[in-house]
């Protein structure tokens, strides 16, 4: 199976260089050789794949044998996420990125007990390209910059949108999704769960309200979950 590198660009060149980050990962830790195959991706709009020709210390150059290019699909998917703590951001991250978010904005809500550091982007960055690499996902999801409460609705207005909250008794599986949506935010709470003044600010924007089983999920997992059950309505599961 091929490994899956990222870039800032690709040319139209027919043999391309890959160096700094991504060839130490391949030729020190996969210790990838020549003759092997990979797939390199901008993570935006452009993929190619091919053969290793040449192995450096600090680099490696290949063969171009495909190209492609990467859609975006409709409706983009977006995860409004409250900050979750720290030690559970890796994990809520991967989580999101491998069942398919398009964005994430960070949410910082009331019950947050994280704060959001001046390297939070670069790490966040960080934790969703890994988690695209392993699950050979081209497109990198974005991340937004972090919203407070009042710029969260501002977005929301005259989109579809759905918060999950424990109180509600509508289950999302009776959620109705409307066709010919462009985007879909789904709102995850902090671990302390979202205020009810949050809650009404959510439906005043047009926010739906549900929840997604009995279980009181994490933060960190109920995105996944969120996530996993829309590409299920969407059929793309």
């Amino acid at each position: 199976m091929s490994s899956l590198f990222f870039v800032d660009n690709i040319d139209s060149n027919e043999v391309q260089l890959l160096e700094n980050e991504e060839a130490h990962h391949a030729i020190k830790v996969l210790r990838l050789s020549l003759g092997e195959q990979l797939i390199i991706s901008d993570g935006k709009n452009t993929w190619v794949s091919g053969e290793i020709i040449e192995v450096n210390r600090k680099s490696l150059k290949f063969r171009v044998g495909k190209r492609g290019s990467i859609k975006l699909s409709k409706p983009e998917l977006i995860v409004i996420q409250a900050f979750t703590k720290s030690d559970r951001n890796k994990e809520m991250l991967e989580l999101l990125t491998v069942s398919g978010v398009d964005q994430i904005i960070p949410w910082e809500s009331e019950r947050s007990i994280s704060k959001w550091q001046p390297d939070s982007a670069d790490k966040w960055m960080i934790t969703v390209k890994e988690a695209c690499k392993q699950s050979k996902r081209l497109r990198l999801p974005t991340i937004s910059d972090p919203m407070k409460i009042g710029q969260v609705t501002d977005v929301l207005k005259n989109n579809f949108s759905v918060v999950f909250h424990e109180s509600s008794t509508h289950k999302f599986s009776n959620t109705v999704i409307p066709s010919e949506l462009e985007k879909i935010f789904l709102i995850i709470g902090p671990e302390g769960g979202i205020t009810q003044e949050e809650v009404e600010a959510f439906k005043s924007a047009g926010a739906g309200v549900a929840r997604l089983g009995e279980p009181v999920l994490r933060s960190a997992h109920a995105g996944f979950a969120a996530l996993s059950a829309l590409q299920t309505k969407l059929g793309r599961w």
